[in-house]
């Protein structure tokens, strides 16, 4: 009902009410300016995987000094707790797909002011049990706005989930590892540099795993972007 008279009130051009503090705005977003100030940011953060860092002349984690992950930057602004967390879930498990606008807006401002922009976006692909039984992939949605906002190509087709592994949420950092070891399959791609997108980095075995398919297909740069960050299950 939420996402029906949010669409109204845009398509006739009428104020938004914020989902959170159910104010009246006059953006085109699910959640006004004022209470996207409210949410957590990370701040200085490992350039390879965002993992919060206590210094900002810090630059890489002890995780990623100690392995590499295959995928060479992480681009997040935001840490994975309340109110974003409820807003997540939400767009992901209750069909908020009104807030795709918002969260796509999120990780735009995560990225940096340079032109080095990847040549293709790719959402991380699920199986298609698993969109049968959700009804969407979540990150293919933000692709789509991130694509046309940023007027950049994707690519929805050639990145395979071929492999239905167990939900990731149940699993610690050395599971989901396992749980998704050959579990992606990738065309031969013409791009050099690439983007995943996600709405949620949470230890990077998923990115991991996907990122190291892209440069087996012949990607030399494999970015990932993501609406939040999860700071405690690296």
């Amino acid at each position: 009902m939420r996402q029906k008279i949010w669409s109204l009130t845009q398509s006739l051009r009428l104020y938004s009410m914020c989902t959170l503090c159910n104010q009246f705005h006059n953006n085109k977003m699910a959640v006004c300016v004022h209470c996207i100030e409210f949410m957590p940011q990370l701040g200085p953060a490992c350039t390879h995987c965002a993992y919060p860092l206590p210094d900002k002349h810090l630059h890489i984690c002890g995780h990623c000094i100690k392995k590499t992950p295959y995928f060479d930057r992480a681009f997040i602004h935001y840490i994975f707790e309340e109110p974003l967390r409820s807003l997540l879930h939400q767009f992901k498990y209750h069909d908020g797909l009104y807030l795709s606008s918002f969260l796509s807006h999120l990780i735009v401002k995560s990225l940096p002011n340079d032109e080095n922009l990847p040549q293709c976006l790719i959402p991380v692909p699920m199986h298609p049990q698993r969109i049968k039984s959700r009804g969407f992939n979540q990150a293919a949605v933000l692709v789509r706005c991130l694509a046309k906002e940023l007027r950049l190509p994707y690519d929805l087709t050639s990145c395979q989930k071929i492999r239905n592994t167990e939900p990731q949420a149940s699993l610690d950092g050395e599971q989901r590892q396992k749980n998704l070891r050959h579990a992606f399959t990738t065309e031969k791609l013409p791009w050099r540099h690439v983007a995943i997108i996600d709405d949620l980095l949470t230890t990077g075995s998923t990115a991991n795993e996907l990122a190291l398919t892209l440069k087996k297909s012949g990607v030399q740069q494999v970015d990932v972007w993501c609406c939040a960050r999860a700071v405690g299950n690296v």
